[in-house]
């Protein structure tokens, strides 16, 4: 997987920077104001030129590499169309691989160059991610560190999740941190998060950065002890699963739907293996910094952060 990792990271790299480039070209600023008009020109502008970047970066790749989730195309059913993306097979070889990418993670961030925007890639063997499916846009998500596997579930009510985090780390509920989507689909975690007790940290946008480091080893961050839960980005999700099979974290998800119907084909609680059923050895997770990243892992822009089998590794520019 060597020449794998190394096509994976410039990819997300020379996304990033590209990207980058044209913010610092546009001039744009967080004191931007933006109709909405403006601001999904803004969108469209800088995922196509994270898709075009992507594209070329992978062109020659010595491997084949299916495209089997990105994030753009969701938008069809917020703006009426698809944002630009990756999607496609690219390279050729006898080693073959699927990926999930985002070109744009944060692209409300990078609108107006401000922190939290990134690019994003997951892979692993061939028929080793989950696609994306035709009818469901979102993911019903609970992450947490490896000391937590096989001790919370998305079954489990908040407040039995959340009293065997306390009983694991012996930490009071305060010190518990719970990243979530501000959304009105998750008000019901959101009332039982509050009425713990816990940090309860409801964010706008791109919850994919805090999956992540909510799989990571609070003994080693040395932040705290941090979960995910609640209904986020489908794309976002099965990228985070990447990262929480590779570092052995506690990790479960649904398929979510606001359609009673569509939410019936959604039943099932899917086990890591279900979102990932790629070796572990497959599994790699990269992502660049456009803006910096300053709530979790401190990162300044164009830094490369991966995640595989090794663990976390993060290579400044």
């Amino acid at each position: 997987m060597d020449s794998v990792k190394k096509a994976i990271t410039q990819a997300t790299f020379l996304t990033a920077s590209s990207v980058k480039d044209l913010i610092k070209e546009k001039g744009f600023s967080p004191s931007d104001i933006l109709d909405d008009k403006e601001s999904l020109d803004r969108e469209r502008l800088i995922d196509q030129a994270g898709a075009d970047a992507m594209f070329s970066a992978l062109s020659d790749i010595p491997f084949v590499l299916e495209v089997v989730g990105s994030e753009g195309r969701k938008h069809i059913h917020q703006y009426g169309e698809a944002l630009p993306n990756l999607e496609g097979v690219f390279g050729k070889g006898d080693l073959k691989v699927d990926c999930v990418n985002d070109v744009v993670e944060g692209s409300k961030a990078a609108k107006l160059n401000s922190p939290g925007a990134m690019s994003v890639m997951a892979v692993s063997s061939s028929k080793g991610l989950m696609p994306t499916p035709d009818d469901c846009d979102y993911m019903d998500k609970l992450f947490g560190p490896p000391q937590l596997k096989g001790r919370i579930s998305i079954q489990n009510s908040v407040e039995k999740n959340l009293a065997e985090v306390v009983k694991t780390f012996k930490v009071k509920p305060s010190e518990i941190n719970v990243v979530m989507m501000d959304r009105e689909r998750n008000a019901s975690y959101i009332e039982e998060c509050k009425k713990f007790g816990v940090n309860l940290i409801l964010i706008k946008a791109g919850d994919f950065i805090a999956t992540v480091f909510a799989s990571t080893d609070p003994k080693v961050h040395g932040k705290g002890v941090y979960l995910v839960m609640g209904s986020g980005g489908f794309e976002e999700g099965v990228m985070a699963v990447v990262a929480a099979k590779a570092l052995g974290a506690a990790c479960e998800g649904r398929g979510f739907s606001t359609d009673p119907e569509i939410q019936k084909k959604y039943s099932k609680v899917w086990k890591v293996d279900d979102m990932v059923p790629g070796q572990l050895e497959d599994c790699l997770l990269s992502f660049t910094t456009i803006t910096p990243e300053k709530t979790y892992f401190d990162l300044e822009p164009l830094t490369t952060l991966t995640v595989d089998k090794e663990g976390v590794s993060i290579r400044k520019p």
